[in-house]
């Protein structure tokens, strides 16, 4: 009678913990496909713990922790990214202990510390309380790589191609939350994860490096800025100050074009505008792929723009002031084209820091460096890192902003220094601008952001709808500059058009 009391209790905690996610996605229950692959997870989970520990309520209480805290993070996600868990986050769930500012910026670090702390010291006492009620004989553990080897199966020709038709039978039409209302919160991991597995190949092949060379090239330099969380904040109300931004909007005024740029994420995700922009490609030639084009897809040599301007003879530099093994960046850029990575450790130890990140002149400064150093055949790629939320600090500095005292006082301090750090990144921009025009006699230098900063509720509260980052190209005497928006994956051909244009210029000249 107690085995059976005890087999029911860890059902039911199963159950309660395959459900929490589910209730998060708002997911329905229908007897299906679908519902087997949303179950899969939480049951191996315990059915592996239960027989490693002969302890089935144990199993059931560890199985719905891991559930409850599964939901909490894909709430807390979905608050600040609106975005449900995709795949590849789970890939990256060790950047949680490497850089923890990144990997959780925003739930309260103080509840989730006490929470796991509390929750550790719950399993340990259940471990210990209840008694080992079986011993797992060994061909039941023969018997559970029965499915493991069923899964590598069909995940080689020729039965790949079938698993992957059942599963896109499923109807997962690429958006997440749709997806995971629909299918499963945890049914998508194995729909998105395994299509993208079985389409690669083939995706990977068609973004191939098909190297072109040029003799007729221009030896200007090449400089593309991705400014962390940059956009014309003017946009958030007419009351804030038109001045904020002079360095932008003299070379808009003066540049190729400028515009607003769309971009495939919102919040964070950087890498998606990053890879957008480099290699041109857009979100439907990635597959389920593009929600980290780092994670696989990008792990062989990938056509971008980087490769186009080494094909012409140029030294390709990529600068990012932070750790160059987060989003494996250490591994990945090789296969983008660039010659040279460079990183957070080439910064001296009292490089101006905002938050803790290396400022946007300190970043400036040493892109100014290389452009000495090699160029003036060289392309140098940069992605910032000071306006990267959250944004604790106060901005004493910055003039208050009226129309900000809608917001509460956290966000109305959040929003103010970010403020102040877009103006950093206009002076980035300025010293950028006058390197090149007063050292090099021009140049190309575009400079766009890679989203819009997380301030869901400030957006809200101001009437701000457009989630568009903003761009520009300039070169020097090329104004006056045009107006054209863009999506983030036509911004390298923008960029080599305006390169181009020069070239013919200085051939006809």
């Amino acid at each position: 009678m107690m085995h059976l009391v005890a087999a029911a209790s860890a059902a039911l905690l199963v159950l309660i913990a395959a459900a929490l996610p589910r209730r998060v996605a708002g997911t329905r229950w229908h007897i299906g496909a679908a519902l087997a692959l949303d179950l899969a997870l939480p049951v191996s989970i315990f059915v592996l713990i239960a027989l490693a520990s002969g302890r089935p309520i144990f199993a059931g209480l560890v199985t719905l922790a891991l559930g409850a805290g599964y939901a909490y993070a894909d709430h807390a996600k979905r608050a600040t990214l609106q975005e449900p868990i995709v795949f590849t986050d789970v890939f990256q769930a060790f950047d949680i202990f490497r850089h923890p500012q990144l990997a959780l910026p925003f739930p309260n670090k103080g509840q989730i510390l006490l929470g796991v702390a509390s929750v550790l010291a719950a399993f340990v006492a259940f471990y210990w309380l209840e008694p080992r009620s079986f011993q797992a004989p060994l061909w039941i553990w023969i018997a559970l790589l029965a499915p493991v080897l069923a899964l590598i199966a069909v995940l080689r020709r020729p039965l790949r191609g079938r698993a992957l038709a059942w599963l896109k039978r499923l109807g997962a039409s690429g958006d997440p939350a749709v997806d995971a209302a629909q299918l499963g919160p945890l049914a998508i991991h194995w729909v998105y994860a395994l299509v993208a597995a079985g389409e690669r190949d083939h995706r990977c092949m068609a973004a191939a490096v098909r190297i072109r060379v040029d003799a007729d090239e221009l030896t200007d330099p090449v400089v593309v800025v991705q400014s962390e969380s940059f956009f014309d904040a003017r946009r958030l109300h007419a009351a804030i100050d038109r001045s904020l931004l002079p360095n932008f909007d003299r070379a808009c005024r003066d540049g190729l074009q400028w515009g607003r740029l769309k971009v495939p994420c919102w919040g964070a995700n950087t890498v998606r505008t990053e890879f957008a922009v480099l290699s041109g490609m857009p979100q439907a030639a990635l597959g389920f792929d593009h929600f980290n084009p780092y994670h696989r897809f990008a792990r062989a040599p990938v056509d971008t723009l980087a490769w186009r301007m080494r094909s012409r003879g140029y030294r390709t530099i990529c600068l990012h002031p932070f750790d160059a093994r987060f989003y494996g960046r250490d591994r990945i850029m090789r296969n983008l084209g660039f010659d040279q990575l460079i990183d957070e450790s080439a910064f001296p130890a009292d490089a101006q820091r905002v938050e803790g990140y290396i400022g946007d002149l300190a970043v400036a400064r040493l892109t100014t460096e290389l452009l000495r150093r090699y160029g003036p055949k060289v392309f140098v790629f940069v992605v910032t890192m000071e306006n990267h939320g959250p944004w604790r600090g106060r901005a004493d500095a910055l003039q208050s902003v009226e129309c900000l005292s809608v917001l509460g006082e956290t966000e109305r301090n959040s929003v103010n220094r970010y403020l102040a750090s877009l103006r950093n990144a206009d002076a980035m921009l300025g010293s950028l601008r006058d390197t090149l025009e007063r050292e090099f006699s021009g140049g190309t230098l575009a400079f766009y952001g890679d989203h819009l900063p997380g301030f869901p509720s400030a957006y809200q509260k101001l009437g701000l709808a457009d989630r568009r980052s903003d761009y520009l190209i300039w070169r020097a005497d090329a104004g006056p500059g045009s107006r054209i928006d863009l999506r983030a994956d036509n911004l390298a051909d923008a960029i080599m058009a305006g390169f181009e244009r020069a070239t013919e210029q200085r051939k006809s000249a």
